[in-house]
């Protein structure tokens, strides 16, 4: 009898220790509301306050030329960090990168000087896609 209480025993715990059961969550429709509309709000916002490095800036005659002959010149140097040229009267800037942090922007700082001596980080306005 005790061989047999202890097979039915085992035979039990071994069932629920390895059987192969559904998990079924239950979330509130307000909470699925809450994170449907987080999405979208972001899907609308296109920058935020982050940082990029200033390659170059250009005012008088010629000055667009240059500016885009610069950013060129960037993107085949560097064809992973995104380059663009930014309007500021009477400058035209070559700004690069989108960065979060300065921190992240200073790290790639360090080679871009490399090439443009002049670089230092700025605050702009990024894309966070």
């Amino acid at each position: 009898m005790k061989k047999l209480l202890t097979i039915f025993f085992l035979s039990t715990a071994w069932g629920f220790a390895f059987s192969q059961g559904t998990v079924r969550y239950d979330i509130e429709p307000g909470i699925v509301r809450i994170q449907e509309d987080y999405v979208n709000n972001w899907r609308k916002v296109g920058e935020i306050n982050g940082y990029r490095i200033q390659i170059a800036a250009y005012s008088g005659v010629n000055s667009k030329s240059q500016a885009e002959y610069a950013r060129n010149s960037f993107n085949n140097l560097f064809p992973y960090t995104r380059a663009y040229l930014i309007y500021n009267e009477p400058y035209f800037k070559v700004r690069v990168g989108n960065y979060r942090s300065r921190l992240q922007a200073h790290k790639d700082l360090e080679t871009i000087k490399l090439t443009y001596p002049s670089a230092y980080i700025v605050p702009d306005k990024i894309s966070y896609r």
